[in-house]
């Protein structure tokens, strides 16, 4: 049942309700489904969240858990648009002396300029949502983007893990302007907060040490048989310091002294190669098996089908590690013993002797020893299970133990920072237009109205900074993501694809596919009830777009329309508000409400041997009655 979140606020004793963003350098990640659960919590709890990614995800992967999720999630403009911005006098003027100071104080490389330009885009996106207050997972690029926000008047906190800012930042005077300018810290573990106040003294009292959570009920109770292999699972990225390399090594011996055991990793990364030589050198191909990357309802499978739960944590060359891996709370959750090692913050989590065993990282040998007495003891073994789901109960619940829930703890932090504020309520337009990037030189006449939200698609890397305040249809990697998600809808628009015949290709159908999937889950959490196609190129999506929603659409043909005219007959048929310019299209209601002229084109003119072209230059008319008087037509539409 849906949380309603007057009713949960007031529980917590908050004001109603608390808006804040999460602010990424890229989301989703498949690793980190921490910050998904506590945002999921959040929620829960009555929180209106957006989520704001400074960059596209790295890969199209997604947990089905982001189903739940009912943050909108915002992507970056095309690096076009941003760089445009970043040239005005008014970004200068905001941000200018803060790049030149970073420069200086930090060097080149902390890319000062891109921060600033990241945050400077963000600011008007969080601004129209009625945003204040942003908070960043990791002390790292994303961290520092905030730095600008703040010179722009919003307020930040982050929670910093330990690899995060003892190895990739970078530098221990930007992690200290990062923690001064903070709201609040807060860190995942005792030994990442005591480290990062050995770094950055002074701040004791908004440095908090607040776990990460999961949704312990979520995870199934292991069930594995007691005979035959011994069944061990690990989970992480194919990287060097979460130590799998040393699993293989610990199973090759077991394999020597005749022990039947099968271990299962899960996940991906640049590893995956080396592994997989290392199981074939080691001649363990039979025992070890490298699963790749799993969603997160497959990782529960494995882990309740398991004994044993093994995490190998070492410290790598750069001195990077795994301070308080979310996988052991989530094996823990499933009742399973958890083997692992001594490295950064994994002792408060596994209690040696009570809820699993520790080793000396890197030690095969006692890695080894330690899955011979799991396997030799399987009462011991379920002992130690239920007693670490018990410490996860009270330490790391997001709902519940000790302190009210991990969950409850940063949600008054959040309270806390933005007591009395009074913050501007989201923009929630009605309307929308889908316009594409070839059309984007007339938007300058569209007008000012928070109830419209210009969208474009398709713009290109020289693409000129337009007029009208613009949204973008984000990077194709996110496009993919969603289109392998939702199968219901692609089974939906598939059946359409032959009504389209040869008029459209099948390259130029999936991708306008790909585009309606994203609108058709984004737009709607913005309070749009109708798309409008500005022009015939854009129909294709909107007509799409609606099949899902079964929101109400328009549309605006103008003459000599790129579409073949038998299609945009077909489409059109179905659109009750629409205006046509083109004379040979069959327009029933006879009306021409935006009498659109065709698009500038270019002519080719011949100079002997050489062919120039040379652009068409249509006359300047002043459109700006028009398109108003047309939104407020959509909008009379609506409310008929």
């Amino acid at each position: 049942m849906a949380c309603n979140p007057r009713g949960c606020c007031e529980m917590l004793g908050f004001s109603m309700p608390a808006r804040i963003a999460y602010l990424y350098s890229r989301y989703p990640v498949v690793s980190q489904t921490f910050c998904d659960s506590e945002m999921l919590a959040l929620e829960a709890l009555g929180f209106e969240l957006e989520v704001v990614s400074l960059n596209p995800p790295p890969d199209s992967f997604r947990h089905e858990r982001l189903d739940r999720l009912q943050a909108e999630i915002h992507y970056p403009a095309p690096d076009a648009v941003l760089n445009a911005q970043a040239a005005t006098t008014e970004f200068e003027a905001a941000l200018g002396p803060l790049i030149r100071e970073h420069d200086e104080k930090y060097g080149k490389g902390f890319k000062a300029e891109i921060r600033a330009r990241n945050a400077w885009h963000a600011a008007k996106r969080l601004r129209k949502l009625g945003i204040g207050h942003v908070h960043v997972h990791f002390a790292n690029r994303a961290t520092h983007s905030a730095l600008f926000l703040k010179r722009l008047g919003f307020t930040f906190s982050f929670t910093a893990h330990a690899q995060d800012f003892m190895v990739d930042l970078g530098s221990d005077d930007l992690l200290r302007e990062m923690v001064d300018e903070a709201a609040f810290v807060v860190t995942v573990s005792d030994f990442s907060r005591q480290l990062l106040l050995s770094m950055c003294p002074g701040h004791d009292a908004k440095t908090v040490r607040i776990y990460n959570g999961i949704e312990l009920n979520d995870f199934p109770y292991a069930n594995a048989r007691d005979e035959g292999a011994l069944r061990v699972v690990s989970v992480g990225r194919l990287i060097e310091f979460k130590g799998f390399q040393h699993l293989i090594g610990a199973v090759r011996l077991l394999k020597d002294q005749g022990v039947n055991i099968q271990a299962r990793i899960v996940g991906e990364g640049p590893l995956r190669a080396s592994l997989e030589a290392l199981i074939a050198s080691q001649e363990v191909a039979s025992q070890v098996t490298l699963l790749g990357p799993l969603s997160q309802e497959n990782i529960k499978r494995e882990l309740a089908a398991a004994h044993v739960f093994v995490h190998p944590g070492i410290v790598d060359q750069k001195g990077a590690s795994d301070i308080l891996p979310t996988v052991i709370t989530e094996a823990m959750a499933c009742c399973l013993p958890v083997v692992s090692t001594t490295v950064a913050g994994i002792p408060e989590m596994v209690v040696h002797g009570e809820t699993g065993l520790l080793t000396e990282p890197g030690d095969e040998r006692q890695l080894a020893d330690a899955l011979i007495q799991m396997m030799r003891h399987p009462s011991q073994r379920r002992e130690m299970g239920r007693a670490g789901r018990c410490r996860a109960e009270t330490r790391f619940m997001l709902d519940g133990g000790d302190g009210g829930g991990t969950a409850r703890q940063i949600a008054q932090l959040f309270e806390r920072t933005m007591e009395g504020r009074e913050e501007a309520p989201r923009v929630m337009a009605p309307v929308a237009y889908f316009i594409e990037a070839g059309d984007l030189y007339e938007v300058g006449d569209l007008p000012v109205d928070e109830r419209l939200r210009c969208i474009a698609a398709g713009v290109e890397k020289k693409s000129a900074l337009p007029a009208h305040d613009m949204e973008y249809v984000p990077d194709a990697v996110v496009l993919e993501s969603l289109w392998l998600r939702y199968s219901y809808w692609r089974q939906q628009v598939e059946k359409l694809r032959s009504q389209f015949g040869d008029a459209i290709t099948g390259e130029n159908f999936y991708r306008d596919v790909r585009r309606a999937f994203w609108l058709a889950e984004n737009l709607p959490k913005r309070g749009v009830k109708h798309l409008h196609a500005f022009r015939s190129n854009a129909l294709v999506t909107v007509w799409l777009w609606n099949k899902i929603t079964g929101l109400s659409i328009s549309a605006a043909i103008e003459e000599n329309p790129t579409l073949s005219r038998s299609l945009l007959q077909k489409l059109l048929a179905e659109i009750e508000l629409t205006s046509i310019a083109d004379p040979k299209l069959a327009d029933a209601s006879g009306a021409d409400a935006l009498q659109l002229l065709h698009p500038p084109d270019h002519r080719t003119i011949q100079m002997g041997p050489i062919k120039l072209k040379k652009r068409v230059v249509v006359a300047k008319v002043d459109r700006k009655p028009v398109e108003k008087a047309w939104l407020e037509r959509i909008l009379q539409h609506l409310h008929a």
